[in-house]
């Protein structure tokens, strides 16, 4: 009775140590060898490019007077300020630090640091972005003619839903 017991305290106390959140100091670790910063980095540049263009099209075919295009310069920078401030990583260090907190465990965090500091979990962090670019460009050049296989699926609907009626 008492082994079981004792198993059963051993078990439970297991189970709990597994369970037990990640040190915000180790969770910093995995951000770090994720290069989470810069991820967010190139978010923001896109952002920062994507609100300019924005503007670009928004103005295309206008006749601007130059104050008109002063506060459009003064206007896109405020933007671009805004957005490099507001998702600043130490401005939101903290919202990833409590997500990751919630969403894994020490030992998975332990997992995740030891992967990334090895030889191919840094193979990993350096290719997998060139390799999704890869991806990107060959998927890229299937979807012309997946376009225009739907453009002619569609074409040929109408025809027989519509004009021939």
């Amino acid at each position: 009775m008492k082994n079981t017991a004792f198993a059963v305290i051993l078990l439970c106390s297991v189970i709990a140590a597994r369970a037990v959140p990640p040190s915000d100091e180790s969770i910093l670790k995995m951000m770090s060898a994720l290069q989470l910063q810069n991820t967010l980095d190139q978010l923001i540049a896109q952002l920062d490019s994507g609100m300019k263009s924005g503007l670009q099209q928004w103005t295309q075919g206008k006749e601007l007077t130059p104050l008109q295009t002063a506060q459009i310069g003064q206007l896109e920078a405020k933007m671009s300020a805004t957005i490099k401030e507001e998702l600043a990583f130490a401005k939101v260090k903290d919202v990833y630090l409590q997500s990751l907190r919630e969403s894994f465990t020490q030992d998975e965090v332990n997992s995740i640091n030891a992967f990334y500091s090895s030889p191919a979990g840094k193979a990993m962090i350096e290719k997998l972005p060139v390799a999704t670019r890869k991806a990107q460009d060959l998927l890229q050049a299937r979807m012309g003619p997946m376009i225009m296989k739907i453009k002619t699926m569609q074409q040929d609907f109408i025809k027989e839903q519509f004009q021939e009626k």
